[in-house]
Parts: structure tokens; C-alpha cells; sequence
């Protein structure tokens, strides 16, 4: 299993000399470069690194605000700088390893090490839960064969840390480009999967898609408003509304019984 690398400085004779270092690692694959914060996020998002090694003190945007902005699932980050001072604050925002320059190439090895470990540990993680949903799947088969699993749980992975929010306290999912907000009472997470492929996994006696942007928990719903003649609204206990299309609508009104 090769590992995809992204560094970032914007001392262009730094940047070489750590990608000519990681190079030599047999177990990474591509090792991308950029040279600012904003090319860093959009590297960051088109090529789904497993492993960031990151100046922090750079031009316009710094090592620790790209950090902050990324969408999860999060890639593992690793700080290389000249300043010490942005330790604790880079620990906090789940940095995995803070290295300060001059460093020798052991420190570097070291901390490569690290992050492999944790990605492997990740991956197997997720394999795991995979292989326990397609059990699920297996076990619950009716006579006929037809499938009637569905998940009862979402992982959402970040730095160092999965996280599972049981489907019965999600109140709202909506799309966000190449991932969705999942909404519930306490809190919103981002997640990298489509709508088409999460409404498949949800129970259709539980959620509805109103409309291709949103998907409702119908035990989370406590009106419904229309606006005009185009434009109809599903106002949700948390006060939140959803578009609801004018195609969906009497489905809708059959679930809820109206």
C-alpha cells in the first residue's frame, strides 16, 4: 500500500530538499509540492494526501489556518518550522508532530513513521467496519433475498480520531459539492461520501429526500411551509428548513400522513 505525501514551504530550497529526503521511502507514492497556503487547501482536496508535511509561517495564509480549513476526512499534518512558538497551537488543532528546522533526517524519518502507523491503523479500522456492515447485510437478508440493512451508525474520521454519530440523532443531511453536512442537535460534521450513495444506506421509513440537496430525519419534522406555487419548505424541530421539490411532494405527504 503506497502513501501519498504532500509538502508544503514557501522556501522553494526547503521544499526541494525534503522531497528529495522522502523520496527514498519505498512505501509513499506520489510526493506533491506547493508553495502557499491556498494552493495547499486545493491540493489538499484534489488529491486526498495521506501525509502532510507543512511550513507554518507563509505568505497570505499560514500552515496553521490551511489546517483549520480543510474538510474532513482530514490528511495526518505535520509541522516543519523554523518558529516554536506555534507548538501548542498546532498540537491543539491535532497535529500528529511539530518539527523544528534545522532538523536532522531522523527526526523527519521518525515522524514519517508515525504517520504511517496511524494511517494503517485508520485503514483497518475502516475495513473493519466495512466487513461488520456487510455481515450486517448478510444476516438480515430476508427469505426472498432481498436486502433490508441499514446503517445505524456514520464514522467520520478526523486527525487521530473516528468519531460515530448514531443515525437517530441526525435531524438534516445536506450536500456540500463533493461532500455532505450531516446536522444533528449538538453539532455538524462534513463528510466525503455522495447523497445518491448515503440515501441508499438510510432507512426510507426514517429519512426522506426532499429534494436533491437534502435528506430529513421525518422524525425531526414539525411543519411544512410553502412559500409560492415553486418554492415548499420543511421546517424541522431545530427550526432548520429543507427545500422540498414540487415531484416529492406527495410521497412526502404519504410518509407523513397528510
Amino acid at each position: 500500500m503506497k502513501y501519498t505525501v504532500l509538502l508544503v514551504d514557501d522556501e522553494q530550497e526547503a521544499l526541494n530538499r525534503l522531497k528529495f529526503h522522502l523520496e527514498k521511502f519505498p512505501e509513499l507514492g506520489t510526493v506533491h509540492t506547493c508553495n502557499d497556503g491556498f494552493k495547499a487547501l486545493k491540493k489538499i482536496e484534489g488529491t486526498k494526501p495521506d501525509i502532510v508535511f507543512m511550513d507554518i509561517e507563509m505568505p497570505e495564509m499560514s500552515g496553521i489556518e490551511v489546517l483549520r480549513h480543510c474538510k474532513e476526512p482530514y490528511p495526518y499534518f505535520i509541522f516543519v518550522t523554523a518558529y516554536n512558538q506555534y507548538a501548542i497551537e498546532a498540537f491543539e488543532e491535532n497535529a500528529i508532530d511539530y518539527i523544528l528546522k534545522p532538523y536532522t533526517p531522523e527526526r523527519i524519518d521518525s515522524a514519517l513513521q508515525k504517520a504511517i502507523q496511524m494511517t494503517n491503523r485508520d485503514r483497518l479500522a475502516e475495513k473493519a467496519e466495512s466487513y461488520k456492515d456487510v455481515l450486517t447485510m448478510f444476516a438480515k437478508k430476508t427469505d426472498y433475498g432481498s436486502d433490508t440493512a441499514y446503517i445505524k451508525r456514520i464514522a467520520v474520521k478526523s486527525i487521530g480520531r473516528t468519531s460515530f454519530i448514531d443515525v437517530d440523532d441526525i435531524v438534516l443531511i445536506e450536500a456540500a459539492d463533493q461532500y455532505v453536512e450531516i446536522e444533528t442537535p449538538k453539532k455538524k460534521y462534513t463528510v466525503r461520501e455522495s447523497m445518491d450513495q448515503l440515501e441508499k444506506t438510510l432507512d426510507p421509513d426514517q429519512f426522506f429526500r426532499t429534494h436533491r440537496s437534502f435528506i430529513i430525519n421525518l422524525n425531526q419534522v414539525e411543519a411544512m411551509e410553502t412559500v409560492d406555487k415553486h418554492i415548499s419548505l420543511v421546517i424541522l424541530k431545530n427550526k432548520r428548513k429543507a427545500k422540498i421539490s414540487n415531484s416529492r411532494k406527495p410521497d412526502f405527504k404519504k410518509k407523513m400522513n397528510f
